[in-house]
């Protein structure tokens, strides 16, 4: 059994490595730093204009920091920031047309290297191995939701 933790373990870091690598490409691509992605990958998730507490909420930050991270998002002309017809103390942030763009390509991009990655796998093999990787991310999750309760 200590062999087998001891397999798993290094095939962890390994998924560890591959997705921070995935991620910062996907920043450099973009030119942007990694809480300036995540705002517009759920701006982009929602489809709609979304309130800066909430953004504060979701990205788990300070109104303060959501605000500067939304100025940089609106000098490179990915975001547009207008006041609430309904609160006008609020203010909402937006994709624009360039950011809506921007985040496709990189979702394009991500797809088609997900498409070479499957190239490279044995054709009968491809299911079997995305349902085991499946269950073992799934039981990771889990051990680490009862870690964490």
């Amino acid at each position: 059994m200590k062999e087998a933790v001891q397999k798993y373990e290094k095939l962890s870091g390994m998924l560890y490595k591959l997705c921070s690598k995935k991620e910062r490409i996907r920043r450099q691509c973009l030119k942007l730093g990694r809480m300036e992605c995540d705002l517009l990958n759920y701006l982009n998730q929602i489809k709609k204009p979304t309130c800066m507490n909430v953004l504060s909420n979701e990205l788990k930050v300070s109104h303060s920091r959501v605000t500067r991270i939304v100025d940089t998002l609106v000098m490179k002309k990915l975001v547009k920031r207008y006041p609430s017809e309904k609160d006008r103390r609020s203010w909402l942030g937006e994709l624009t047309p360039k950011g809506k763009v921007t985040i496709e390509n990189t979702i394009i991009d991500f797809l088609n290297l997900q498409e070479d990655i499957i190239n490279r796998l044995p054709k009968n093999k491809v299911e079997e191995i995305y349902e085991n990787i499946k269950l073992y991310v799934d039981a990771y999750h889990e051990a680490l939701d009862k870690k964490e309760a």
